[in-house]
C-alpha cells in the first residue's frame, strides 16, 4: 500500500527544485546548501545507521537525540522505521527478502519506490532488534511517530529566516540531493562499482556516492563487516562519518567504537574479489 499523501509531499519537494533556476544564485546560497546537505546525511548515517541499525559505537543519550533528530529532518521518516528496514536489507541482501534489491525488483523500487510504500513491520518489542533495543525510549518513539515534524520545522525556520531562496537552498535542494544519495546506496551501490570482498550479495565500493553519502558508498566493506563504525576501510577513503564519531570519542560523547578487525583487513590484502557479475 502506498500512502498517498507522503509520495504527494516526496513529489513535491523534489518537483520544487527546480526553483533553484529562478532564485537569483550566490555563493552563500550553494554553502547553505551544503550545510543542510551534509550535516543531515551525517545524522541519518551516524544515528539512523551505524548506531541504531548497527550498534558500531555507543554514545551519550543527549548525543542521541540530538543526531537521531537532524536525521529525522531528513524527511526520510523515523530512525526507528529506518533502521528497523535497514536490518532486513542486510538479512536478505539481493535475495528474496530485501526491500530494496535492484537485482530483484528494478531500479525504480529499489531507489524510491521501497520508501515509499506503507507496509511496515509491527513496531513492538521484539518484533525487530532495533524495537526490542530502543522502542522502550519515548524520545525515539516520538520521533518516528511524528517524523513529518522535524523537516516541516525546519522548512518554515528556513522561509522566516531567509524567504524563498533560503527555503529553496536550505531545504528543498538538499533534500532532494540527500534522498539520492541515500537511495543511490540501494541502486548505484548494488550495480557500480569496485569489489573488494567476496559477499553473498552485489554490493560495491563507489567514490561518487561516498563522498555525497558522507562515507556509505564504501558499501562492498559495510557488507564484509557491518559492526565497523567505519565504512571507509583505509584513510584514503573519505569517510566523514567516521570523522564525527572520532571527534565525539574525543569529546567523551561517544564510546566502544567497533574496529575493522585484523582479519579482514589480511582478507582485503591477500585476495581480491571478482568485478560486479564475474565469477571465479
Amino acid at each position: 500500500m502506498v500512502n498517498a499523501v507522503s509520495t504527494m509531499v516526496f513529489w513535491g519537494v523534489q518537483a520544487a527544485s527546480v526553483l533553484v533556476l529562478v532564485v537569483p544564485f550566490s555563493w552563500p546560497l550553494v554553502g547553505l546548501w551544503a550545510t543542510s546537505h551534509f550535516v543531515r546525511a551525517v545524522g541519518l548515517t551516524l544515528s539512523f545507521h551505524r548506531y541504531f541499525a548497527h550498534r558500531a559505537f555507543e554514545m551519550s543519550r543527549g548525543a542521541r537525540f540530538f543526531w537521531a533528530l537532524v536525521g529525522t529532518a531528513a524527511m526520510q521518516k523515523g530512525p526507528l522505521w529506518w533502521a528497523g528496514n535497514h536490518i532486513d536489507h542486510h538479512k536478505y541482501a539481493d535475495h528474496e527478502g530485501d526491500p530494496h534489491s535492484p537485482k530483484l525488483s528494478g531500479f525504480y523500487h529499489a531507489h524510491v519506490g521501497w520508501f515509499l510504500h506503507d507496509a511496515r513491520w509491527k513496531q513492538v518489542p521484539g518484533s525487530n532488534p532495533v524495537m526490542r533495543d530502543f522502542g522502550h525510549a519515548p524520545e525515539l518513539r516520538l520521533l518516528d511517530e511524528y517524523y513529518w515534524a522535524p523537516p516541516l520545522a525546519l522548512a518554515v525556520g528556513l522561509y522566516l529566516a531567509g524567504g524563498l531562496s533560503w527555503l529553496v537552498w536550505g531545504f528543498v535542494l538538499p533534500t532532494t540531493t540527500l534522498a539520492h544519495a541515500t537511495f543511490a546506496i540501494n541502486t548505484v551501490n548494488h550495480l557500480w562499482g569496485s569489489r573488494r570482498f567476496h559477499t553473498r550479495d552485489d554490493s560495491t565500493n563507489n567514490a561518487l556516492t561516498a563522498f555525497f553519502a558522507v562515507g556509505e558508498g564504501w558499501h562492498n566493506n559495510h557488507h564484509r563487516y557491518q559492526r565497523a563504525a567505519r565504512n571507509g576501510f583505509y584513510w584514503w577513503e573519505f569517510d566523514v562519518t567516521y570523522y564525527v564519531i572520532v571527534l565525539m570519542n574525543w569529546l567523551g560523547m561517544a564510546w566502544h567504537i567497533q574496529p575493522v578487525p585484523a582479519r579482514i583487513y589480511a582478507e582485503a590484502e591477500g585476495h581480491r574479489a571478482p568485478p560486479l557479475g564475474v565469477t571465479e
